[in-house]
């Protein structure tokens, strides 16, 4: 038998309100085509000039159909391209989930803005315990979500998470994006003014793929 696709969209801005349903049916089974798959999963997209395809996983008929994908960055756009990443119409800003009918003849890819390029030895002038940092005018940071590496003057080496709101101001959180980050202890734990870091931009989702 054939396999049901149904599902509703509602979409509230301002005072404007539309909602949507959807139905329809994709091809019979049939000795060739014997089952339809679905495949989900989760990431981390990173700039890059045609980003990374979302994996199909073991989906064995190669068409994709519906894609529902949430941005779950508190801060930064994640980048959609419909046509293998040639280019980029689709950006979900953060915490917004998008409902997309993808074409049979290109995978789907996934970056982070062009204009979030990754930031090498940006100057840190202070950390509070409570996790706010604030960078220096220049190397010029961008607002973002990043993986934040200390590069010289910082006593803490691991990698965090940094949500950058503004040119010069963050806040700092351990790798699970949800415990901040004290990093005003000098010594083993902390940064200091002579901290300068690294900063990969990244835009976290999760999606579920259907077959056409």
């Amino acid at each position: 038998m054939a396999t049901n696709i149904s599902g509703s969209v509602s979409l509230t801005y301002g005072t404007h309100s539309h909602s949507e349903s959807f139905s329809t049916t994709t091809a019979a089974l049939t000795d060739a085509n014997p089952f339809n798959e679905y495949a989900a999963g989760s990431g981390r997209a990173v700039t890059g000039t045609s980003g990374a395809a979302l994996s199909t996983g073991t989906m064995t008929g190669g068409d994709e159909g519906l894609l529902l994908i949430k941005n779950d960055n508190n801060i930064g756009a994640l980048m959609v391209s419909m046509d293998a990443g040639t280019s980029w119409d689709i950006s979900i800003p953060a915490k917004v989930a998008n409902l997309i009918s993808v074409g049979p003849d290109h995978a789907v890819n996934v970056k982070t803005p062009d204009g979030q390029p990754n930031v090498s030895n940006a100057d840190v002038v202070s950390v509070s315990a409570a996790g706010a940092i604030v960078f220096g005018a220049s190397p010029t940071v961008h607002v973002g979500t990043a993986i934040m590496t200390a590069t010289t003057g910082g006593d803490y080496a691991d990698d965090l998470v940094v949500e950058i709101d503004s040119a010069t101001t963050g806040t700092v959180y351990e790798l699970d994006g949800v415990t901040k980050k004290n990093l005003s202890v000098e010594g083993s734990t902390g940064y200091d003014a002579s901290t300068t870091v690294n900063l990969v931009y990244f835009a976290q989702y999760r999606y579920t793929l259907t077959e056409a």
